[in-house]
């Protein structure tokens, strides 16, 4: 049995101290990388509050970054990375920027939306939850078996399914900001997909629903793979739902999942971001 106790920043199993806070193996890692890198987040719900536990800690790198300092995370004890063998580092000298550090950070610039108020800002807000959905995607226990190939075929027709399963469940509400867009069929289907009230659990399963269609197969091994993965979700989504007794809850959730991939094609949002996920995909 372990004798560490809760990961601070996020509530998962302590793997011990790290930079002087109990906490998990991938908070550390986490901490580690952004000062290293010395990444500068913007909080994808701008207010800079966003619940960082063990199912979304992912979520929001900025606000994760914030608990990782506000619980007592040293950056002082983060230690330079080391060089290739041979390569002398000098002390007294502040190292090299490497233009390759900031390689995975992204600023999404959209085509120009209609001249009108904030909508730009708002565009941009959406294009980082996006990004933290396809992360999300990515981190997927069955997905992220995939080959990359693999992965990015299958997001590139998916990834506006996997934003809308993941924004219509978000920590923070965020109907205010599809106001300021002015796409009335994105927040029709945000809605609909927030009346599933689907848990943790249930998002988790209906993405793998949606990461494992074996028609984007590259190839027939992959497509036995992907049917596998499916099944094993449906199996999965029927168990748990029936475990807590909601005996509709099944049919309920794959209707509404099906009612999501049918209608995604229409809202602005798709045509926004259609051309710039290719760029967003590289990053990840």
């Amino acid at each position: 049995m372990s004798i560490y106790n809760a990961c601070q920043v996020c509530g998962d199993q302590s793997s011990g101290k790290h930079y002087g806070v109990s906490c998990c193996d991938g908070c550390s890692c986490f901490f580690k990388r952004s000062v290293r890198k010395g990444t500068h987040y913007a909080c994808i719900a701008v207010k800079g509050n966003c619940v960082v536990d063990k199912a979304r800690r992912n979520w929001c790198p900025f606000c994760r970054f914030k608990r990782c300092l506000a619980v007592g995370m040293n950056v002082a004890a983060v230690q330079e990375e080391r060089g290739p063998r041979g390569h002398q580092t000098h002390s007294n000298h502040s190292p090299t920027p490497n233009p390759n550090h900031n390689r995975r950070l992204l600023v999404v610039t959209p085509p120009p939306p209609p001249p009108s108020g904030g909508q730009a800002l708002h565009f941009q807000i959406l294009a980082q939850i996006l990004v933290t959905c396809l992360r999300q995607a990515k981190l997927n226990e069955q997905f992220r078996l995939l080959e990359r190939a693999q992965q990015d075929a299958i997001l590139q027709v998916v990834w506006s399914e996997c934003f809308i399963l993941r924004a219509s469940h978000w920590s923070l509400d965020i109907s205010a900001m599809i106001e300021g867009c002015g796409d009335t069929q994105l927040k029709l289907l945000l809605s609909e997909a927030q009346q599933l009230r689907a848990d943790v659990m249930e998002l988790n399963f209906l993405e793998t629903l949606i990461l494992s269609r074996k028609e984007l197969a590259l190839n027939a091994d992959y497509a036995l793979v992907l049917e596998t993965h499916a099944n094993g979700a449906l199996c999965s989504l029927a168990r748990y739902t029936l475990h807590r007794s909601h005996w509709l809850r099944f049919g309920q959730l794959l209707l509404g999942l099906r009612q999501l991939c049918v209608r995604r094609y229409d809202c602005a949002f798709s045509c926004m971001f259609r051309n710039v996920v290719s760029d967003i995909l590289k990053t990840l």
